[in-house]
């Protein structure tokens, strides 16, 4: 017995130094080379139990457009500090995932950032020993300013609950939130919800020290009690730069919830770390997506109305979902869409104003009441949502490969597999709130690979025009304010956001209210925007399309002697696709096929060969 132990303890010393060599050749490999990357930092024995958070951080890096490598952060003990600073601008420190680390990794950190580097400390980072007892303060409050948590006299009530409220509208819009996404005291809301209260641990902010400047408060948790703790901290440390988010970013975007983190990460690596990147939109540009959903024959005069009075201008192509059948709350009742019956006319109206898509299955009201009701399973569900893409596919003679759900009901997990089956790429999506088009998770798991979510952009707590007016009585300034607003977003961070609304909206309110006068001044400013080259007004299936082979695309930014060298390559072509560099990196690009555009301390550079493969050299700073 003796003698088996002796050589499980051998075989286990020996996997343990295989796996410690092969990190540090890691971590040594992508410190030597010229190329510039991101690094998602774990600390190996905490990997299994927090792989849905490292798993999220990877799907929004990938989707961002960021070159990034995850890396054992004890093999970075080995390795150079402010030689890693040089090739690695950005570490991050994700929840769940670094929770105990050994505290000498503060002095790597210390010297990290002296050098340059910038480190994202997010939640948990750093809060326990490497037995895991907590700590009385955390490794890395010396480099964000803020006491992370107050276990030492607080105990088990250390972690609660809370509001996040910005300190003001430029804070939220330093930290990539849309305006939708705020009530009137500037706290983060939801759909459905209003005002949000996410897990967050009772902080305080330290004197600043150790050569840090003063730490920067842009969001607090406001508790149950009304206390506030920091929630989003950046703090400026020798030649780097921190970020501290008292958020469970991770976790959040495994469990519907993807607007905090990508947000935060896009604040942190493109405005704080100034990392090249890919962008995740046509030409680099911003994109916004109107999504009709189109429900019963009601429809049919409106429809008609709005084309008379110019509300589907030719310059504006929208996602317009059917639901096809001829029946709407009981099967005969004659209240259907009847996309392949009398309806025919409407639907070929309707395409030449964009894509067609399929909202639910066949019987918009029947449909919605029998899945959420669970009387429908899944083979019910996809017959009818088939029955639906077939019928509008056979009127417009194109594949239909956008889906909304009926009166939101939408089993993720269901729907995937069924929207995958169907050869959908791009649907609306009720979670996420307020987010750009991602590949949602959902408890713990990426749903699909190859469908693309399109978050709702609400207003506060609603989202369509008839919410706007019978649960709100928003005025016209007010959601006229909300459209301009969205669409200067998504201009100004080159993001995609998706808006929804019923053709009946516009004509039907329940209050002394009529949006559509501020509706069509809106599409006036958007084909002003697609004129001048701002803005792209797309279905929600273009902005998929491309998105997906973005993140297929292969790209990387190498520091080669006085010169970056930058190559790209995808066997689906490169057309459209548009890389961001910082001007404090290096010279304005000037190379053929290449369109080059400058704004707010960047280079976007568009690639407007057809072509699979490009590489180009700009001179360095």
């Amino acid at each position: 017995m003796r003698k088996v132990l002796l050589i499980l303890a051998a075989l286990a010393a020996v996997a343990i130094l295989v796996y410690g060599i092969s990190s540090l050749k890691e971590v040594a490999g992508i410190s030597s080379n010229g190329e510039i990357r991101v690094c998602l930092g774990y600390n190996p024995r905490l990997a299994d139990d927090a792989a849905a958070e490292l798993a999220a951080y990877a799907s929004v890096l990938e989707e961002e457009g960021v070159p990034f490598r995850q890396v054992d952060l004890f093999a970075l003990l080995d390795v150079d500090a402010a030689g890693f600073a040089r090739k690695v601008p950005a570490l991050i420190l994700p929840d769940g995932a670094c929770t105990s680390l050994n505290s000498i990794f503060a002095l790597w950190i210390d010297d990290y950032l002296r050098a340059g580097g910038s480190v994202a400390v997010i939640y948990d980072a750093g809060v326990r020993s490497l037995k895991g007892a907590f700590l009385p303060r955390s490794f890395f409050a010396a480099f964000t300013g803020v006491d992370h948590v107050s276990y030492a006299w607080e105990g088990a009530t250390a972690y609660t609950t809370g509001g996040i409220r910005f300190r003001s509208a430029e804070a939220a819009a330093a930290c990539g939130i849309p305006p939708g996404k705020l009530d009137d005291e500037l706290f983060l809301c939801g759909y459905g919800y209003g005002r949000l209260d996410y897990p967050v641990a009772r902080s305080r902010v330290l004197l600043a020290e150790g050569g840090g400047a003063a730490a920067e408060i842009l969001a607090e948790a406001i508790d149950g009690e009304g206390v506030a703790h920091p929630a989003v901290v950046r703090r400026e440390y020798g030649a780097g730069r921190v970020l501290y988010v008292n958020l469970p970013l991770g976790h959040l975007k495994a469990h519907d919830d993807d607007l905090p983190l990508r947000s935060l990460l896009r604040s942190f690596l493109f405005g704080q770390a100034r990392v090249p990147h890919l962008m995740s939109t046509p030409g680099g540009r911003g994109g916004v997506v109107f999504n009709w959903h189109v429900d019963a024959n009601d429809d049919w005069a409106i429809l008609d109305r709005m084309e008379r009075e110019g509300f589907f201008p030719d310059d504006i192509a929208y996602s317009i979902h059917i639901c096809a059948g001829e029946s709407l709350d009981e099967p005969g009742d004659g209240k259907g869409f009847d996309a392949c019956g009398a309806g025919r006319r409407f639907v070929d109206m309707l395409v030449r104003h964009g894509a067609i898509g399929s909202h639910g299955g066949w019987y918009h009201n029947i449909f919605a009441l029998k899945a959420a009701s669970g009387e429908w399973g899944g083979p019910e569900i996809r017959r009818y949502v088939e029955r639906n893409q077939r019928c509008l596919r056979s009127v417009t003679g194109k594949r239909v490969v956008e889906y909304s759900a009926p009166a939101g009901v939408h089993p993720p997990r269901m729907m995937a597999r069924i929207m995958s089956d169907l050869g959908m790429n791009s649907y609306y999506y009720t979670g996420d709130g307020g987010s750009a088009p991602n590949r949602s998770f959902h408890e713990g798991e990426r749903l699909s690979d190859s469908l693309v979510a399109f978050p709702v952009m609400p207003l506060g707590e609603v989202a369509s025009l008839g919410e706007m007016d019978e649960l709100e009585n928003y005025d016209e300034t007010v959601v006229g304010r909300w459209l301009r607003e969205t669409s200067a977003y998504c201009d100004r961070e080159r993001t995609v956001r998706l808006l929804y609304s019923h053709p009946y909206n516009l004509y039907v309110y329940k209050h002394e209210n009529d949006y559509r006068r501020v509706f069509l001044d809106w599409l006036i400013e958007l084909e002003q925007a697609q004129r001048e080259q701002r803005l792209t007004v797309a279905p929600m299936s273009v902005f998929a399309d491309f998105l997906l082979r973005m993140i297929e695309t292969e790209a990387s930014f190498v520091r080669d002697g006085g010169v970056l060298r930058v190559e790209l390559s995808n066997p689906r072509g490169l057309r459209d696709q548009a890389v961001a560099l910082p001007e404090e990196l290096c010279e304005r690009p000037d190379a053929p096929g290449l369109r080059v555009e400058q704004d707010d301390g960047w280079y976007y550079v568009v690639v407007e060969d057809a072509v699979d493969a490009k590489t180009f050299t700009v001179d360095l700073r």
